[in-house]
């Protein structure tokens, strides 16, 4: 396996000059004929160093750090999305400042969500040129005078925005129209929950809602909703109990939906293959006896699972990870198709605590890897080619130009 800089460090010095500011930006224009909003593959991880992206022709848009950024398909070179000659691209001034929970690419205009004082500190959508420029409010997407406390993503799927308010209370609304036009479609019994984390999902004309619930009897539970156009339509069609996976000391899942399938893996499980519509379950791979622990991805064409554990010093419930070393890449038949060694970057960089798988297309699988602690602001971009191994390291990514400063005496955890 081969870990490659690209462009070396005369352009990483390019990226770390271009984040002080220091001139206009040239940005590759991705083609104006955009998508339908909601993307499968980019919709996986929500990891804090990259929380956001969505792909156009050409590329990649990805957020980092309340600033989103234009990476080019071929070269993987990364740029702020900002053209503002002397920008320091460091605050809200600057146009690739967006603080969103998502990023979404429609009729070609780049959409995200974010709130401010401006906006009575209500989460509103708001639409941008794929340059930066021209930022314009089209809708709040959170009722008036609402508590704002439940962990989730909106989504802009075929002309409509699906959003949460207080008290897991689902909703659409169509792009553009007053929020008190919004239709509810679900409101969650919260009396046996703890805990949600929501994420909405799309497949051909169905819409799903999943959450991710702590009970309180301890134990975590992932249940899926198929959305109707109102709230009687709306139906509870799985639950992990149902395959037998209720979890008390691990909390990670990972699942995509795609062909009317929903794919599904709790950590130190298996994975398995749900036909949603005969409600038809089968494991579709065994892994305990070689995975304890892990996370994954996927895309329409493969399940990339990643050998990362729960860090001990935060305890097994936690959402920080350590580790991963391999990439197991498996095909929709339950096949083993591929191993990626990532021991390279533990090499490379001796601090790498832990890797993070981002998405993956029909080339690359991108990861993120952090240095001196999980979460931490030094952080380097990799993407692998998954059928040679071949791997680029992007020295354009924000984060490498970050130095990890521990904050204790105590030496960074070692892997290994």
């Amino acid at each position: 396996m081969n870990i490659k800089h690209f462009g070396g460090r005369m352009l990483a010095l390019v990226c770390i000059a271009s984040l002080m500011g220091c001139s206009a930006h040239t940005i590759s224009q991705p083609s104006s004929t955009g998508h339908s909003g909601f993307q499968k593959e980019t919709s996986i991880s929500n990891e804090m160093r990259l929380n956001a992206a969505c792909q156009v022709d050409g590329g990649y848009y990805l957020q980092s750090d309340g600033l989103v950024y234009f990476m080019d398909a071929t070269s993987g070179r990364m740029t702020p999305v900002c053209g503002k000659p002397e920008c320091h691209h460091s605050d809200d001034t600057c146009n690739a400042w967006v603080n969103s929970p998502f990023l979404s690419w429609y009729d070609g205009k780049l959409y995200y969500a974010t709130s401010s004082l401006n906006t009575d500190n209500l989460l509103t959508l708001y639409s941008m040129n794929q340059d930066g420029t021209q930022h314009e409010k089209v809708q709040t997407i959170q009722l008036q005078g609402a508590d704002w406390s439940t962990s989730y993503q909106p989504m802009l799927v075929g002309g409509w925005i699906y959003f949460m308010d207080s008290n897991s209370m689902l909703y659409r609304a169509k792009l553009g129209a007053d929020v008190s036009q919004a239709d509810l479609l679900f409101q969650e019994n919260s009396s046996d929950i703890l805990e949600s984390t929501w994420k909405f999902w799309a497949d051909g004309d169905d819409v799903y809602a999943m959450n991710h619930v702590l009970t309180s009897s301890g134990e975590y539970e992932d249940i899926l909703y198929r959305l109707g156009e109102k709230e009687t339509d709306t139906k509870e069609i799985w639950r992990s109990s149902d395959i037998g996976i209720l979890g008390v000391d691990e909390s990670v899942s990972s699942w995509y939906i795609t062909g009317g399938h929903l794919y599904y893996y709790f950590s130190g499980s298996d994975v398995w293959d749900m036909d949603l519509q005969t409600n038809v379950s089968a494991k579709l791979v065994d892994l305990p006896d070689t995975l304890q622990s892990g996370t994954a991805i996927f895309n329409d064409t493969n399940i990339f699972i990643l050998d990362d554990q729960p860090d001990p010093t935060f305890g097994p419930q936690s959402p920080f990870r350590y580790g991963g070393k391999t990439i197991r890449v498996y095909t929709y038949q339950g096949e083993l198709s591929k191993e990626l060694d990532l021991q390279p970057i533990y090499q490379q960089y001796p601090d790498v605590v832990h890797c993070a798988l981002m998405f993956a297309d029909t080339e690359y699988a991108y990861v993120l890897a952090y240095r001196g602690m999980d979460n931490s602001i030094s952080t380097h971009f990799y993407r692998v080619d998954w059928e040679t191994g071949d791997w680029t390291e992007l020295d354009t990514w924000p984060g490498a130009a970050n130095v990890y400063e521990s904050t204790t005496s105590e030496p960074p955890m070692q892997i290994g």
